[in-house]
């Protein structure tokens, strides 16, 4: 019959047990929230056997909530819980032999083997299907008695063991050899994590275990089982969010230090590398791009280019193509385009391709390639290899012209001394041949490889010289030209007789560009070891197209001119390891100078 309750402490104790009894299904809810690991479905598995070994221990106290046929019934079906407990262990020792890094020898890895695999794992099973459909018969459990254990005024029902109650107890044993095993392998894991994990989970198993063989006497109160296996639980529970935890950590930490050292990688490279948002801003800068800005990486993000006085008349074109770009998904492959810096504009080969970083998001990744001074090292070897050719048939056409030339011109001379001719005809000839023997003397200059002689020449000297020598054709003109020496004497080393014709060359130029009544100012400066001299004009300038052409063979502005004049000039120079730096405004006026190592300089 069933007995009538007692008290309300009594009806309180089996609500409280089966509320802890679902307190492991809670956390098999929480475990399939976080990112599955590769025992969380065993360990899911092991919540619910935990489970129901707490509700077969609840069921027992239901006297007064529940009739006995149905506390023995349910009783019998929750056992399950504690049963499977062998084949699940089993199952997790076969994951870490064969899936998990340990460290242990080959050959005990193959006497493992030998008894942890398949087979086993199924006659594992079959025994424990065996021992549970046992605990449904009276050979299992022979009958349930009523017990109340003092002061704690307890009424519960005992299972009593049958004939095959054994089977049950080998079961615990199993139990407790395999979580033995679990724990000497767990000591071999590599991965830290996971190994802290397990040892706190076979550890705490264990303990629960032998927990539970303590408390099997009729004469101990079963509710002390419950509070154990609540530790087991939360102890599990808080293990593998610690794992969770620290693996995240861990793997933040490594993300960080491997977005550092790609930072460092981005930043150290001399291209320009940026990444554009989907409003055109810059979301990422390397440091190249923001030192070619003036400014830093830090500075720039956020912000476009008509933030910067230098891009903003090219911003809005810029940005509708960045724009267009990303909503098309299109990509720009090794264009070469201008790019304006702070220092001025440079030539590079951009590429720009969006790159997908989650739905509903993407960037322009961009990358330019800085290729001005690439282009102009291909423009000096295009000019280098036009000289060189240039030279080479300078020496074999003016070897050619001179000598008929010499028999022409002296032909021409005697025609006029023994023939009545017109003397101007005779003096167009003559002046007609000083001028090809001219060319082809400037050919034989451009012909030869190297200075000849190299002595200390005083600059101030030299320029004077210059100077004096155009002086007579600048007055014709009614041009004046300035001299601006340097305070102390500038002592240079080469070949006095070429250095003398590039500043002839340059300072003739600037008297045939200068209008009437203009001034030439010539200028002395030493700066940084080197010497630079500066002849400007006020002439009627050139085009930055003209200036870039200057030196090129054959190419000149002049009517009679050659061009080869500046070629010879420049290649002098370049010998003397100086160079020839012009600056011209149309309209203006040029200044060219000069620039040459100083040799010595003296009060």
């Amino acid at each position: 019959m069933r007995r009538k309750r007692s008290c309300a402490g009594e009806d309180m104790a089996f609500v409280l047990m089966v509320f802890f009894s679902l307190i492991p299904l809670t956390a098999v809810f929480i475990l399939f929230r976080m990112p599955h690991q590769r025992f969380t479905y065993p360990l899911g598995v092991f919540y619910l056997a935990i489970s129901m070994w707490q509700m077969s221990i609840a069921v027992l106290y239901g006297e007064g909530w529940l009739e006995q046929p149905v506390i023995e019934q349910l009783f019998r079906f929750f056992r399950a819980g504690t049963v499977m407990f062998a084949p699940l262990l089993f199952y997790m020792i076969y994951q870490l032999l064969f899936f998990e890094a340990l460290k242990l020898s080959d050959q005990k890895k193959r006497r493992l083997k030998k008894i942890i695999n398949k087979p086993a794992f199924l006659t594992l099973l079959m025994w424990s299907i065996g021992v549970y459909a046992i605990n449904w018969t009276s050979y299992g459990i022979a009958e349930f008695e009523l017990h109340s254990i003092e002061p704690f005024n307890e009424v519960f029902y005992y299972p009593m063991a049958g004939a095959l109650g054994w089977t049950f107890s080998l079961n615990v044993l199993l139990i407790f050899a395999i979580n033995m095993l679990a724990i000497y392998l767990t000591f071999s894991v590599v991965d830290k994590h996971r190994k802290t994990f397990l040892m706190t989970f076979f550890t705490a198993l264990l303990c629960a275990y032998v927990f539970g063989i303590v408390n099997l006497s009729p004469e101990s109160p079963l509710f002390q089982a419950i509070f154990a296996l609540i530790i087991l639980v939360m102890g599990i529970f808080y293990a593998y969010i610690k794992m969770n935890y620290d693996m995240i950590k861990e793997g933040n930490g490594q993300l960080f230090v491997q977005q550092l050292f790609l930072r460092k990688v981005i930043d150290s490279n001399p291209n320009y590398i940026y990444a554009k948002d989907q409003n055109g801003r810059f979301s990422m800068v390397n440091t190249a791009l923001a030192a070619a800005y003036q400014t830093t990486p830090e500075e720039m993000t956020g912000k476009s280019e008509k933030d910067f006085s230098w891009t903003q008349a090219q911003a809005p074109q810029m940005i509708q193509e960045d724009l267009s770009l990303l909503e098309k998904n299109e990509q720009l492959m090794q264009e070469k385009r201008p790019f304006a810096t702070a220092d001025g504009e440079r030539t590079v080969q951009m590429a720009k391709k969006p790159i997908f970083f989650a739905e509903g998001h993407k960037e322009l990744l961009c990358v330019a390639n800085d290729i001005t001074e690439l282009e102009q090292k291909e423009e000096y070897i295009r000019r280098t290899e036009k000289m060189n050719i240039v030279g080479q048939l300078a020496a074999g056409v003016a070897h050619e012209i001179r000598n008929p030339l010499t028999s022409l011109k002296g032909f021409v001379q005697l025609i006029d001394q023994e023939y009545q001719i017109d003397p101007k005809y005779t003096t167009i000839m003559l002046d007609e041949l000083d001028r090809i023997h001219f060319v082809a003397s400037e050919l034989l200059v451009l012909a030869k490889p190297e200075i000849a002689v190299k002595d200390t020449i005083a600059l101030t000297d030299l320029v004077k010289d210059v100077i004096g020598l155009l002086t007579m054709q600048a007055m014709m003109k009614s041009i004046s030209i300035e001299h601006v020496s340097f305070n102390e004497e500038i002592k240079l080393e080469g070949n006095a007789n070429q250095l003398k014709q590039v500043f002839i060359n340059i300072l003739k130029n600037a008297v045939e560009a200068s209008g009437e009544n203009a001034t030439i100012l010539v200028q002395e400066n030493v700066t940084d070891g080197k010497v630079a001299v500066s002849i400007s004009d006020q002439g009627v300038g050139m085009s930055e197209e003209r200036v870039s052409r200057l030196g090129e063979p054959f190419y000149t502005s002049k009517t009679r001119g050659t061009g080869l004049g500046l070629m010879i000039s420049f290649r002098i120079i370049k010998e003397h390891g100086g160079e020839i730096l012009f600056k011209s405004k149309e309209g203006t006026g040029t200044t060219v100078t000069i620039c040459l190592p100083v040799h010595e300089v003296s009060r």
